[in-house]
Protein backbone atom coordinates (compact mmCIF):
# COMPACT_ATOMS: atom_id res chain seq x y z
CA UNK A 1 0.00 0.00 0.00
CA UNK A 2 2.93 2.39 0.76
CA UNK A 3 4.39 1.72 -2.69
CA UNK A 4 0.99 2.47 -4.28
CA UNK A 5 0.74 5.81 -2.47
CA UNK A 6 4.31 6.64 -3.48
CA UNK A 7 3.68 5.89 -7.17
CA UNK A 8 0.48 7.93 -7.20
CA UNK A 9 2.27 10.84 -5.50
CA UNK A 10 5.04 10.67 -8.12
CA UNK A 11 2.49 10.76 -10.94
CA UNK A 12 0.77 13.76 -9.33
CA UNK A 13 4.09 15.63 -9.05
CA UNK A 14 4.88 14.97 -12.72
CA UNK A 15 1.44 16.24 -13.80
CA UNK A 16 1.77 19.39 -11.67
CA UNK A 17 5.29 20.08 -12.93
CA UNK A 18 4.16 19.69 -16.55
CA UNK A 19 1.27 22.12 -16.10
CA UNK A 20 3.56 24.66 -14.45
CA UNK A 21 6.18 24.36 -17.16
CA UNK A 22 3.78 25.03 -20.01
CA UNK A 23 0.78 27.34 -20.10
CA UNK A 24 -2.25 25.30 -20.98
CA UNK A 25 -3.71 27.87 -23.33
CA UNK A 26 -0.65 27.67 -25.59
CA UNK A 27 -1.71 24.20 -26.67
CA UNK A 28 -5.47 24.65 -26.86
CA UNK A 29 -7.31 22.67 -24.23
CA UNK A 30 -9.20 19.78 -25.85
CA UNK A 31 -8.49 21.18 -29.31
CA UNK A 32 -7.89 17.65 -30.67
CA UNK A 33 -9.80 14.43 -30.09
CA UNK A 34 -8.52 10.92 -30.61
CA UNK A 35 -10.14 7.50 -30.49
CA UNK A 36 -8.74 4.02 -30.25
CA UNK A 37 -9.55 0.33 -30.23
CA UNK A 38 -7.54 -2.00 -28.02
CA UNK A 39 -7.01 -5.64 -27.17
CA UNK A 40 -5.27 -7.13 -24.16
CA UNK A 41 -5.74 -8.60 -20.72
CA UNK A 42 -8.70 -6.27 -20.09
CA UNK A 43 -10.44 -7.71 -23.14
CA UNK A 44 -11.55 -5.63 -26.11
CA UNK A 45 -11.68 -1.89 -25.44
CA UNK A 46 -12.69 1.43 -26.98
CA UNK A 47 -11.48 4.82 -25.79
CA UNK A 48 -11.53 8.55 -26.53
CA UNK A 49 -8.92 11.07 -25.40
CA UNK A 50 -7.80 14.66 -25.74
CA UNK A 51 -4.52 16.46 -24.99
CA UNK A 52 -4.44 19.21 -22.37
CA UNK A 53 -0.83 20.13 -23.08
CA UNK A 54 2.04 18.48 -24.93
CA UNK A 55 2.75 16.80 -21.61
CA UNK A 56 -0.69 15.58 -20.59
CA UNK A 57 -3.59 13.64 -22.13
CA UNK A 58 -6.91 12.79 -20.52
CA UNK A 59 -8.93 9.81 -21.67
CA UNK A 60 -11.77 7.50 -20.86
CA UNK A 61 -12.63 4.07 -22.18
CA UNK A 62 -14.78 0.98 -21.86
CA UNK A 63 -13.50 -2.61 -21.84
CA UNK A 64 -15.38 -5.84 -22.51
CA UNK A 65 -13.85 -9.00 -21.11
CA UNK A 66 -15.08 -12.15 -22.86
CA UNK A 67 -15.87 -15.23 -20.80
CA UNK A 68 -12.59 -16.63 -19.48
CA UNK A 69 -13.07 -19.77 -17.44
CA UNK A 70 -11.00 -21.38 -14.70
CA UNK A 71 -11.83 -24.61 -12.93
CA UNK A 72 -10.57 -26.99 -10.30
CA UNK A 73 -11.56 -29.91 -8.10
CA UNK A 74 -12.18 -28.60 -4.58
CA UNK A 75 -12.68 -30.64 -1.42
CA UNK A 76 -16.12 -31.36 -0.03
CA UNK A 77 -16.12 -30.78 3.73
CA UNK A 78 -18.12 -33.63 5.28
CA UNK A 79 -19.26 -33.19 8.89
CA UNK A 80 -19.22 -36.86 9.82
CA UNK A 81 -19.75 -36.18 13.52
CA UNK A 82 -23.32 -34.92 13.01
CA UNK A 83 -24.53 -37.24 10.24
CA UNK A 84 -27.34 -39.55 11.43
CA UNK A 85 -26.38 -43.25 11.59
CA UNK A 86 -28.85 -44.16 8.83
CA UNK A 87 -26.98 -41.84 6.41
CA UNK A 88 -23.42 -42.67 7.44
CA UNK A 89 -23.23 -45.64 5.08
CA UNK A 90 -23.73 -43.60 1.92
CA UNK A 91 -21.19 -40.90 2.74
CA UNK A 92 -17.68 -41.39 1.31
CA UNK A 93 -14.70 -40.65 3.54
CA UNK A 94 -13.41 -38.04 1.08
CA UNK A 95 -14.89 -36.43 -2.02
CA UNK A 96 -14.34 -33.51 -4.39
CA UNK A 97 -16.51 -31.36 -6.62
CA UNK A 98 -15.46 -29.55 -9.79
CA UNK A 99 -15.94 -25.78 -9.45
CA UNK A 100 -15.86 -23.48 -12.48
CA UNK A 101 -15.26 -19.74 -12.46
CA UNK A 102 -16.51 -17.44 -15.24
CA UNK A 103 -14.58 -14.13 -15.40
CA UNK A 104 -16.67 -12.18 -17.95
CA UNK A 105 -17.14 -8.47 -17.05
CA UNK A 106 -17.30 -4.87 -18.34
CA UNK A 107 -15.29 -1.93 -16.93
CA UNK A 108 -15.20 1.83 -17.49
CA UNK A 109 -11.90 3.66 -16.91
CA UNK A 110 -10.58 7.21 -16.62
CA UNK A 111 -6.85 7.86 -17.11
CA UNK A 112 -4.34 10.71 -17.20
CA UNK A 113 -1.26 10.02 -19.34
CA UNK A 114 1.82 12.13 -18.60
CA UNK A 115 4.60 12.51 -21.20
CA UNK A 116 7.75 13.66 -19.33
CA UNK A 117 9.58 14.52 -22.58
CA UNK A 118 6.69 16.35 -24.23
CA UNK A 119 6.63 16.12 -28.01
CA UNK A 120 10.20 14.79 -28.14
CA UNK A 121 9.26 11.29 -27.00
CA UNK A 122 6.02 9.31 -26.67
CA UNK A 123 7.08 7.55 -23.46
CA UNK A 124 4.38 8.02 -20.80
CA UNK A 125 3.32 7.16 -17.28
CA UNK A 126 -0.39 6.82 -16.59
CA UNK A 127 -2.56 6.96 -13.48
CA UNK A 128 -6.28 6.66 -13.07
CA UNK A 129 -9.06 4.38 -11.93
CA UNK A 130 -11.69 2.04 -13.28
CA UNK A 131 -15.29 1.30 -12.35
CA UNK A 132 -16.96 -2.03 -12.82
CA UNK A 133 -19.41 -4.36 -11.21
CA UNK A 134 -18.22 -5.79 -7.92
CA UNK A 135 -18.83 -9.30 -9.22
CA UNK A 136 -15.65 -10.35 -10.96
CA UNK A 137 -16.44 -14.07 -11.31
CA UNK A 138 -19.35 -16.48 -11.06
CA UNK A 139 -18.78 -19.84 -9.37
CA UNK A 140 -20.73 -22.97 -10.34
CA UNK A 141 -20.41 -26.68 -9.59
CA UNK A 142 -22.41 -29.88 -9.31
CA UNK A 143 -22.32 -32.98 -7.10
CA UNK A 144 -24.03 -36.21 -8.15
CA UNK A 145 -23.80 -37.35 -4.53
CA UNK A 146 -25.98 -34.49 -3.31
CA UNK A 147 -28.31 -34.83 -6.30
CA UNK A 148 -28.91 -38.51 -5.52
CA UNK A 149 -29.08 -37.96 -1.76
CA UNK A 150 -30.41 -34.43 -1.07
CA UNK A 151 -30.82 -35.38 2.61
CA UNK A 152 -27.03 -34.98 2.90
CA UNK A 153 -27.14 -31.24 2.15
CA UNK A 154 -27.00 -30.06 5.79
CA UNK A 155 -23.80 -32.04 6.39
CA UNK A 156 -21.69 -31.39 3.27
CA UNK A 157 -20.27 -28.16 1.80
CA UNK A 158 -17.79 -27.32 -0.97
CA UNK A 159 -14.64 -25.74 0.44
CA UNK A 160 -13.23 -23.00 -1.85
CA UNK A 161 -10.21 -21.21 -0.36
CA UNK A 162 -11.59 -21.51 3.21
CA UNK A 163 -15.09 -20.48 2.13
CA UNK A 164 -17.89 -23.04 2.66
CA UNK A 165 -20.40 -23.05 -0.22
CA UNK A 166 -23.68 -24.87 0.29
CA UNK A 167 -25.41 -27.11 -2.26
CA UNK A 168 -29.02 -26.77 -3.37
CA UNK A 169 -31.58 -29.57 -3.74
CA UNK A 170 -30.33 -30.43 -7.24
CA UNK A 171 -26.74 -30.87 -6.11
CA UNK A 172 -25.65 -27.54 -7.61
CA UNK A 173 -23.41 -25.05 -5.85
CA UNK A 174 -23.48 -21.40 -6.94
CA UNK A 175 -21.70 -18.27 -5.74
CA UNK A 176 -19.77 -15.26 -6.92
CA UNK A 177 -16.47 -13.51 -6.23
CA UNK A 178 -16.46 -9.77 -5.57
CA UNK A 179 -13.83 -7.04 -5.39
CA UNK A 180 -13.85 -3.26 -4.95
CA UNK A 181 -16.03 -1.46 -7.52
CA UNK A 182 -13.48 1.42 -7.55
CA UNK A 183 -10.04 0.20 -8.63
CA UNK A 184 -6.94 2.49 -8.80
CA UNK A 185 -4.67 2.03 -11.78
CA UNK A 186 -0.98 2.73 -12.51
CA UNK A 187 0.99 1.99 -15.65
CA UNK A 188 3.51 3.07 -18.27
CA UNK A 189 4.06 2.62 -21.96
CA UNK A 190 4.81 4.22 -25.30
CA UNK A 191 2.58 5.96 -27.82
CA UNK A 192 -0.05 8.69 -27.80
CA UNK A 193 -3.81 8.35 -27.56
CA UNK A 194 -4.06 11.37 -29.91
CA UNK A 195 -1.35 10.72 -32.53
CA UNK A 196 0.43 13.46 -34.41
CA UNK A 197 -0.65 11.85 -37.67
CA UNK A 198 -4.02 10.33 -38.43
CA UNK A 199 -3.14 6.84 -37.18
CA UNK A 200 -0.82 5.68 -34.44
CA UNK A 201 0.00 2.76 -32.17
CA UNK A 202 0.25 2.57 -28.38
CA UNK A 203 1.44 -0.14 -25.99
CA UNK A 204 0.65 0.01 -22.28
CA UNK A 205 1.52 -2.08 -19.23
CA UNK A 206 0.10 -1.57 -15.75
CA UNK A 207 -2.04 -3.00 -13.00
CA UNK A 208 -5.40 -2.52 -11.30
CA UNK A 209 -5.48 -2.70 -7.51
CA UNK A 210 -8.68 -4.62 -6.80
CA UNK A 211 -8.45 -5.32 -3.06
CA UNK A 212 -9.13 -8.60 -1.29
CA UNK A 213 -11.53 -10.93 -3.05
CA UNK A 214 -14.62 -12.04 -1.16
CA UNK A 215 -16.99 -14.92 -1.86
CA UNK A 216 -20.77 -14.44 -1.77
CA UNK A 217 -23.63 -16.92 -1.92
CA UNK A 218 -27.30 -15.98 -2.22
CA UNK A 219 -26.28 -12.31 -1.95
CA UNK A 220 -24.60 -12.79 1.43
CA UNK A 221 -20.87 -12.54 2.13
CA UNK A 222 -19.48 -15.80 3.48
CA UNK A 223 -17.25 -16.01 6.53
CA UNK A 224 -13.95 -17.82 6.17
CA UNK A 225 -13.55 -21.20 7.77
CA UNK A 226 -10.17 -20.98 9.53
CA UNK A 227 -10.24 -24.72 10.23
CA UNK A 228 -10.30 -25.59 6.55
CA UNK A 229 -7.15 -26.33 4.59
CA UNK A 230 -6.30 -23.94 1.76
CA UNK A 231 -6.96 -25.62 -1.56
CA UNK A 232 -4.29 -25.94 -4.23
CA UNK A 233 -6.77 -25.84 -7.12
CA UNK A 234 -6.84 -22.95 -9.63
CA UNK A 235 -10.10 -21.49 -8.30
CA UNK A 236 -8.85 -21.31 -4.70
CA UNK A 237 -5.51 -19.85 -5.79
CA UNK A 238 -7.31 -17.21 -7.84
CA UNK A 239 -9.41 -16.08 -4.86
CA UNK A 240 -6.51 -16.16 -2.40
CA UNK A 241 -3.77 -14.48 -4.45
CA UNK A 242 -5.30 -12.41 -7.26
CA UNK A 243 -5.55 -8.93 -5.68
CA UNK A 244 -3.65 -7.05 -8.42
CA UNK A 245 -4.88 -7.43 -12.00
CA UNK A 246 -2.08 -7.12 -14.60
CA UNK A 247 -2.73 -5.09 -17.73
CA UNK A 248 -1.09 -5.42 -21.13
CA UNK A 249 -2.88 -3.41 -23.78
CA UNK A 250 -2.18 -2.85 -27.48
CA UNK A 251 -4.12 0.04 -29.00
CA UNK A 252 -4.61 1.27 -32.55
CA UNK A 253 -5.21 5.02 -32.22
CA UNK A 254 -6.60 7.61 -34.59
CA UNK A 255 -6.91 11.40 -34.52
CA UNK A 256 -10.47 12.51 -35.32
CA UNK A 257 -9.62 16.23 -35.55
Amino acid sequence: MKSLRGMMLLATIVVYTSLQAQKVENFGVFRHIGAGVSVGTEGVGFNVASPVTDYLELGMGINFMPGIKIKGDVDMDINTSTIPPQLAGIVPSTSTVNIKGDLARTTLDFKASVYPFGTKNALFVVAGFSFGGKKIAKLTGHSDLIQDHPELRPYIVANVDKYDLEFDENGDVKGDVRVNAFRPYLGLGYGRQVPKHRVGFRVEMGCHFMGKMKVYQNGQELDTNDLATKGDDDVSKFIDKFRVYPVLKLTLTGRIF
